[in-house]
């Protein structure tokens, strides 16, 4: 049996104890993801390993909601059968001292024996427990992503924290959450886009196409049925 299947088949009961129920291997890549999901969000863990030279890459946890995702893709063809993650977890990146000696420690079990193997395994789920279960706590809908990094943070901080079309998903959590930072953000990401399509109307016109689609969209009356009280 492969590495990384050996070790996906030994956490999946330990995973699901956690509220991780669903899971799925990929034989093409060799990484490893777990899930679990409620009404409004979806969660994943990911850890991947080199089957090659048997060792470490990397193990991150990601977060999606249900309801940005569904308007999101109105307007942008989103890749099928790919997690589209919300948010992620920037907070243990941003220290990168830390985040680099919590890594280089776990690039450096070896994974040859079955005892190797177990100790590998248990610093992974200490992992988990310490660093990705904690994130997922925190942000248990759109809204605690507007209160927790929207409204403290600035606009320059807000793609480190929503990967992929930040400003498209920073419009709709702040529309669905009824932020008084909408207006704004709103007025400086049209003057941005309107700016880009002045210097290459090819690179940006589609993208400034689709922010105002999007914009009509989320002020449209039938939408106020859509906010978070």
């Amino acid at each position: 049996m492969k590495l990384n299947k050996q070790i996906f088949n030994s956490l999946i009961p330990i995973l699901k104890n956690r509220g991780l129920t669903e899971s799925t291997y990929s034989e093409r890549s060799g990484s490893l993801s777990f899930y679990k999901s409620n009404k409004h969000s979806n969660y994943q863990i990911t850890l991947e390993l080199d089957d090659t030279t048997k060792g470490f890459v990397n193990v991150y946890g990601r977060i999606s909601f249900t309801n940005v995702i569904d308007i999101l893709s109105r307007f942008i063809e989103l890749r099928p059968n790919v997690y589209e993650a919300v948010v992620v977890n920037y907070d243990l990146y941003k220290n990168k001292e830390k985040y680099n000696k919590i890594f280089d420690e776990l690039e450096s079990l070896p994974l040859k024996t079955d005892l190797d193997i177990k100790e590998f395994e248990n610093e992974i789920i200490s992992h988990i427990d310490s660093y990705i279960l904690p994130f997922f706590e925190k942000f248990p809908n759109a809204k605690s992503v507007n209160d927790e990094i929207l409204n403290d943070l600035s606009k320059e901080e807000y793609a480190n924290y929503i990967p992929g079309q930040t400003n498209f998903k920073v419009l709709i959590i702040m529309k669905l959450c009824n932020s008084s930072k909408y207006i704004d953000f709103k007025e400086w990401a049209l003057s941005a886009y309107k700016k880009g399509v002045e210097i290459n109307a090819t690179k940006y016109g589609k993208d400034y196409e689709i922010l105002q689609r999007l914009i009509s969209y989320l002020e449209n009356e039938d939408f106020n049925n859509s906010i978070i009280d």
